[in-house]
């Protein structure tokens, strides 16, 4: 007599197969969630850095040294790190913007999450 249908070993081979493949798509989909968790954070910190230098260029900030600051801004706390360098220029410098994220819980600064450098030079009046 012929069966018309699956044996017990075929079903668990089938079921093995779709939890391996079932497991290697839940791994690839956490990690494109965590990787546009990553790539939200970096924009927000690439914003948060970017007004930091709009704020120094309104207000013509001469940086000696360097100075470090938290603040919070797009919903998160923020360390901004900042260090100035002499140019050949003596009415240029080089400023280093490091951008890292804050945990007030902890009070530690976690990775740093951008980098930017730019070039500050006192404004002239018209």
């Amino acid at each position: 007599m012929k069966s018309k249908g699956f044996t017990l070993l075929e079903v668990m081979v089938a079921l093995a197969i779709f939890a391996v493949a079932a497991v290697a798509l839940t791994k690839v989909a956490m990690q494109y969630t965590q990787s546009t968790s990553n790539v939200i954070l970096r924009t927000k910190a690439q914003f948060v850095a970017m007004n930091e230098i709009a704020l120094m260029e309104i207000n013509q900030e001469w940086l000696e040294g360097t100075q470090s600051k938290q603040i919070t801004s797009q919903g998160e706390t923020w360390q901004i790190d900042k260090s100035a360098q002499s140019t050949i220029s003596p009415n240029v410098q080089k400023v280093d913007l490091q951008i890292s994220l804050y945990d007030s819980d902890k009070g530690k600064v976690q990775n740093g999450i951008t980098h930017l450098v730019f070039f500050n030079y006192p404004m002239k009046a018209k």
